[in-house]
């Protein structure tokens, strides 16, 4: 009963946005995270987190509950077999070989079969339903992974951004603390002013104050690494060295064609919809009458020792049972059923688009966000030392000195956050293509070196 499970059409473009028309299926996404980031530091700290990240291992316990209950479904189209053993005082007793007037002991020993016949589908759908549900769950583990594995990329990308901008606003304090000493300095020589020495006291606290808001935000960054990787909040401890994360040459994103077969949001909306597809099935089964087969064999008698007399206590039965939830009486309750059904397929339906037109709009953003900027960094650092030279040269005013290093101090400030975001860029583009769900393979054992020949 019910319809087959057909995969709606969803518009698919040839190519992402902006993106050149290409026929290559390579992807970035089918790299393992372990190949794809090339920073040892993060590399340790994804793996952490794989294995210790409660919100992940919430979606593994939901993968087995799913698993054990879909193997639950799939034993109902077998036969149910039961033993029974049974002691009592009373008068009538059906299940003995014998009607007794008198009231009387009896004892019983038996085995008995039930067995549903799957007319209709019911079982079947029911099964497809659990199975589905179970892949979706699955699938939505992948997808849990594959944004555990991107959070942690980005969240460590920003700590390191931090890092560099904490580095620029100490190296620019010092420099202002050298060019207000160079001030205060001419002031005492008299050939300054107090103008200067105020500009200059002005500067290094404004740089002092970015270092030490700079100093509380890498806090908060290093409890949110700790989060994801199951730690206590606590410092995430990294080396000096600037991170290495991806090279800088063109990224390959595939077809748009594949991704609806590769992220793992969308096949666990997939499978979500394939479940509410089969439970359709279920819903009409249910206007329709049940057939069982059942059979017992065993002992019964009233007399304990007894029991395994043979054929005088030899007992067992055969037949078979019809029942059917008539729909004149229960109509509308089936009917409602039927129709809860359908909608929720209705709106599987509809998030299963949704989240593939989202998958097409996550890589369009991606792509575009892919794009680098430090030519001005390195125009404003010449800038600033042409206008020391000239300052302490006597050819240029302070107040060319102070403009400059204005200018140079937010310029690195931003140079730090533009390449924190080309990478986060290329992070982001990694997760929308659905890369990052493959879980580390176990580490070899180290080779067994044979044992030395002991002299003879």
């Amino acid at each position: 009963m019910g319809p087959d499970y057909q995969r709606p059409v969803v518009p698919t473009p040839a190519t992402y946005r902006d993106a050149p028309p290409t026929t290559d299926t390579t992807t970035i996404a089918d790299l393992p995270w372990w190949q794809v980031f090339k920073d040892p530091e993060l590399l340790s700290l994804v793996g952490e987190a794989v294995q210790n990240n409660r919100d992940l291992r919430v979606a593994i316990a939901r993968v087995e509950q799913a698993r054990a209950l879909a193997r639950v479904q799939k034993a109902q189209i077998l036969p149910a077999i039961g033993a029974n053993a049974a002691a009592g005082y009373g008068r009538g007793n059906i299940s003995l070989p014998t009607e007794s007037p008198q009231s009387a002991a009896y004892f019983a020993l038996d085995a008995s079969l039930s067995w549903e016949i799957d007319v209709w589908g019911r079982i079947r759908r029911g099964t497809e339903a659990a199975v589905a549900d179970y892949l979706s769950t699955e699938q939505g583990r992948r997808a849990a992974t594959v944004s555990l594995v991107a959070d942690v990329a980005t969240a460590y990308v920003q700590l390191r951004q931090l890092d560099a901008q904490l580095d620029v606003a100490k190296r620019t304090v010092k420099n202002y603390e050298r060019t207000l000493q160079l001030y205060t300095d001419r002031l005492q020589g008299g050939t300054g002013n107090k103008l200067q020495v105020s500009t200059g006291k002005s500067q290094v606290n404004d740089a002092q104050a970015v270092a030490l808001d700079t100093e509380r935000l890498i806090v908060r960054q290093e409890n949110l690494l700790s989060l994801l990787v199951g730690r206590v909040p606590g410092p995430i401890v990294r080396s000096n060295v600037a991170p290495g994360m991806h090279s800088t040459g063109p990224v390959p994103a595939g077809l748009p064609s594949s991704l609806v077969e590769r992220r793992p949001d969308v096949l666990s909306a997939e499978q979500s919809l394939v479940a509410a597809n089969a439970r359709i099935g279920v819903a009409k089964a249910d206007f329709f009458p049940k057939f069982n087969l059942t059979a017992l064999a065993g002992f019964a008698s009233t007399d304990l020792t007894q029991l395994f007399n043979g054929s005088k206590s030899f007992v067992w039965n055969a037949g078979g049972s019809v029942s059917w939830l008539a729909p004149i009486l229960q109509g509308d309750a089936l009917h409602g059923q039927a129709e809860a059904a359908s909608a929720q397929w209705e709106a599987a339906k509809n998030a299963y688009e949704s989240t593939v037109l989202t998958a097409f709009r996550e890589v369009a953003d991606a792509l575009a966000d892919v794009q680098q900027r430090e030519e001005e960094v390195t125009n404003l650092t010449d800038a600033v030392n042409l206008a020391s030279d000239r300052f302490y040269g006597g050819v240029s005013s302070y107040l060319e000195v102070t403009t400059t290093q204005n200018l140079l101090f937010p310029a690195e400030l931003n140079l730090a956050a533009v390449r924190a975001q080309r990478t986060t860029a290329f992070i982001n583009l990694y997760r929308a293509l659905g890369g990052g769900w493959q879980l580390p393979p176990p580490p070899e054992p180290a080779p067994v070196e044979p044992k030395a020949a002991q002299p003879q």
